[in-house]
């Protein structure tokens, strides 16, 4: 279809800025060309997002207007690439989405699997194996035994001044331990905090 007279006539007074020209041929193809695009986007509302899209960019771009065709096959032809233009666009977000979605459940679950590994729980392990015979006895006592600096030193029959010094010792140790593994441990804690 070649672009007829009353076509030309039509560009000619949107070129000249004619809002009246524009709003009747906005109400005359809006309907049939929101039906046309709902084939391709399966949406109404992206359908009439698409449709007033194309008469938006055809009110900017009035005055340079390169239609060749009949306007109303133009105006098909717009409709119909930028539908299909959306649909590609979704699709892409939509992929790109479900990859990350991927990516953060596969993450999640490479971080459960560390936990699952006790790797914190071996390091502070290691730290405590290497303790001093005394100083391991009264740190387990304390914190895996639940035992009160009274009571450990009644166990052991020490005082509770020995107690205090050997559980400042073991703990200073331990300090020293963690500091050597510090990077793999704060790889860890920012791992878990970037999912719960």
């Amino acid at each position: 279809m070649t672009l007829t007279p009353s076509d030309q006539e039509l560009l000619a007074a949107l070129a000249r800025g004619d809002k009246k020209v524009f709003e009747n041929l906005f109400h005359q193809y809006y309907t049939a060309l929101c039906r046309f695009s709902l084939n391709h986007v399966r949406s109404e509302e992206v359908a009439e997002e698409t449709v007033q899209e194309v008469f938006l960019y055809i009110w900017d771009k009035r005055e340079t207007l390169n239609v060749t065709t009949s306007l109303k096959a133009y105006l098909y032809a717009a409709v119909r690439n930028r539908s299909i233009n959306r649909m590609k666009s979704e699709q892409t977000k939509m992929m790109v989405q479900n990859a990350y979605a991927s990516d953060q459940a596969e993450s999640h679950l490479q971080v459960e699997n560390e936990l699952d590994l006790p790797v914190l729980q071996e390091i502070v392990a290691q730290g405590i194996e290497h303790l001093p015979g005394r100083c391991r006895a009264i740190y387990n006592l304390s914190r895996n035994a639940g035992m009160t600096y009274a009571e450990i030193a009644e166990e052991l029959e020490l005082s509770v001044k020995t107690v205090e010094a050997q559980m400042g010792i073991a703990l200073k140790k331990l300090k020293a331990h963690l500091s050597h593994h510090w990077d793999k441990i704060v790889t860890i804690i920012v791992g878990i905090c970037q999912f719960y």
